[in-house]
């Protein structure tokens, strides 16, 4: 494993925010010590939930001081990106099973000046997003079913966390793609993929579900300093 402790970063989700107090919640994450904010957005079509939209991110991207990922959980997600764009984003991924030409989609959100991420389900191999390694920034490993929070965190994807940080270091490109994790993300299932190689931890019902959120984050930023 690759050694990149000084670059590990927790991101909040904010589907598991509490939406009647999004923006103490969204305030609350930044000043305990969350690095960046992750942003879901669901059609019903390619996951089965609905979420939230541009019109929601707008209201609220000016309570977010932190780097801001949308992750596309979309059919279709090239027709998604100029409405995000448009807002202002860091980074916008999307979901290699729902992308019928990839490339051209990247080169779109490379074209607005943002930066790229490509997701894979559990149970899609590592090799469906294997040629487009050296064009993106980051790699979104679902380590559940993409659609609902709350999910028990699924061990079968430290193999696949592994497998794509050995695949990274042998193309000498580890240092410029980050390897992220999303989906039942706590203080048990952090380091397990800390340990694999993951850099950037996604968790949203860990933060913002049960205690108060400051105890929270620092339960996980102390899990990322111990070791299994």
């Amino acid at each position: 494993m690759s050694n990149i402790s000084s670059d590990l970063k927790i991101s909040a989700s904010i589907l598991a925010a509490d939406f009647r107090n999004l923006e103490a919640h969204i305030n609350e994450a930044e000043i305990f010590g969350c690095d960046e904010f992750h942003f879901d957005v669901m059609d019903g079509n390619f996951v089965p939930e609905i979420s939230m939209g541009p019109i929601v991110l707008k209201s609220l991207k000016n309570l977010i001081n932190l780097p801001l990922e949308i992750h596309l959980m979309v059919d279709d997600p090239f027709y998604h990106v100029d409405s995000f764009a448009d807002i202002g984003v860091d980074i916008i991924t999307f979901h290699i099973e729902a992308c019928k030409e990839p490339n051209k989609l990247i080169n779109k959100i490379k074209s607005k000046g943002i930066k790229v991420g490509i997701a894979k389900n559990p149970s899609t191999s590592i090799d469906r997003i294997d040629e487009f390694l050296e064009e993106v920034d980051r790699v979104l490993i679902m380590c559940v079913e993409p659609g609902f929070s709350g999910q028990k965190f699924n061990e079968k994807v430290v193999d696949s966390i592994i497998e794509l940080d050995n695949l990274l270091l042998s193309r000498n490109i580890r240092n410029l793609v980050d390897i992220a994790v999303d989906g039942g993300i706590n203080s048990y299932s952090i380091k397990k993929c800390k340990e694999a190689g993951a850099q950037i931890f996604v968790s949203g019902s860990s933060i913002f579900w049960e205690g108060d959120v400051r105890s929270n984050i620092i339960s996980l930023k102390n899990s990322l300093r111990d070791k299994l």
